[in-house]
């Protein structure tokens, strides 16, 4: 069976990476995994990964934070796991006994870090988990079982010091809600989902950009492209990058634009192009991991494009995953992104409707980069059994390392 770890970024109030939380994903149909197992699971897989592939590729500097149970809390496994890289979410389905009060407060001075999940601000949940207060670093408020309406009342229950995090925020009105009301943290698929705010104006150079879109789309003159190039320096130095960076292994020195252009093809640029749209990312709220799971759905496209023996389809894969994001990013609609370049109409239709098969392509890549469990990747595999479980592995496999190897572009 193929195993993997799914990750939900954690923000600050800022808009900065916090942290991760991992969650143990399958891609063997005939192999769910209930809700008291996963804690396990991503245990298991996690212990498996420090000992064999390192957290780097996973949480890189941050916190990973995973799922625990009585189990799991009981477990020399949790020993196995280096303290200062992982945090424990005590699952809210622990009974507390004496005996884990005693275990939990044991771990704590030894220097492990817990969180409790899911709290609902209950008073018999409070009465139930007060006694680990004290050894408790986040408590994870979820905004869904509560609602908006009784958050405050809810929250002003607690009555701690300890960091809120709001969990499970789906619409920009709970996250500005809960912003106002001085939770620390944030997660959830809001921060991976289209909100339009406000029109942005698009930046010079994500216009140059745009507008050699333009001009590559139905064009393979490398002549012609490299012209265009020419008259974009910004352009040709963050080309110059891309090229060096660790997603390419050219053996020949870069002498020209034309020859960069020779290397990558017509196609693998237009397909850049859509990732260089993203600009900065650093400097955008958000904006680091927007890109990555850009960056994830391009890759996973592309793959299982040509899994399904459609490698023609490949780059225009690539380029809609590269794209599915932009709206996010840039704080305006999927259409009126799509106003300003002249694309493909099986992409455009693919990124307004998800329709098409590059569209099942777009929602296959998009459950396998953010589906906070299991079901969501079996559901896809119900939805397109042309894909064979390690198919969809190796795809994910190969998306996760693409975004490792061109991290630092």
């Amino acid at each position: 069976m193929s195993t993997y770890v799914g990750r939900q970024p954690i923000f600050d109030k800022e808009g900065v990476c916090f942290g991760y939380e991992l969650l143990y994903r399958s891609c063997d149909q005939n192999n769910i995994a209930t809700f008291q197992d996963s804690a396990k699971a991503t245990a298991r897989v996690m212990v498996n990964m420090v000992h064999n592939i390192g957290l780097a590729p996973i949480i890189g500097q941050k916190v990973g934070y995973i799922n625990v149970d009585e189990t799991m809390l009981f477990s020399d496994a949790i020993l196995l796991l280096p303290k200062e890289h992982f945090g424990f979410e005590i699952l809210e389905h622990t009974q507390v006994s004496p005996a884990l009060f005693e275990r939990v407060k044991h771990l704590n001075s030894l220097g492990y870090r817990f969180s409790l999940d899911d709290f609902d601000c209950s008073d018999a949940m409070i009465n139930a988990y007060k006694p680990l207060f004290p050894y408790i670093e986040i408590i994870k408020v979820d905004i869904q079982a509560i609602g908006l309406p009784n958050l405050k009342a809810s929250i002003d229950k607690l009555k701690t010091h300890i960091p809120l995090l709001a969990e499970k925020i789906e619409t920009h009105e709970e996250y500005e809600a809960c912003r106002k009301l001085n939770f620390h943290l944030f997660q959830g698929y809001f921060f991976e989902k289209p909100v339009i705010l406000s029109g942005k104006q698009i930046e010079p150079l994500t216009a140059n950009a745009l507008r050699l879109m333009n001009c590559i789309q139905g064009n393979n003159d490398v002549a012609y492209i490299t012209e265009k190039f020419e008259t974009c320096p910004d352009l040709v130095y963050n080309l110059l990058r891309h090229v060096n960076s660790g997603a390419y292994h050219f053996k020949n020195k870069i002498t020209s634009i034309k020859q960069m252009i020779l290397l990558l093809g017509p196609q693998k640029i237009l397909s850049w192009l859509g990732l260089f749209l993203y600009g900065a990312p650093q400097n955008h709220p958000f904006g680091i991991e927007i890109f990555n799971n850009a960056k994830f759905r391009a890759k996973a496209m592309e793959e299982l494009a040509i899994t399904c023996k459609k490698a023609e389809l490949a780059n225009k894969a690539f380029l809609t995953g590269s794209l599915s994001l932009i709206d996010t990013y840039l704080n305006i609609s999927m259409l009126e992104f799509l106003n300003h370049v002249n694309l493909d109409d099986e992409i455009k239709t693919a990124l307004l409707f998800h329709e098409g098969f590059l569209g099942e392509l777009l929602f296959i890549a998009t459950e396998m980069n953010h589906s906070s469990d299991t079901d969501a990747t079996i559901s896809a595999l119900k939805h397109y059994p042309c894909f064979k479980t390690d198919q969809l592995y190796n795809a994910c496999t190969n998306a996760t390392l693409f975004v490792e190897n061109t991290e630092h572009e």
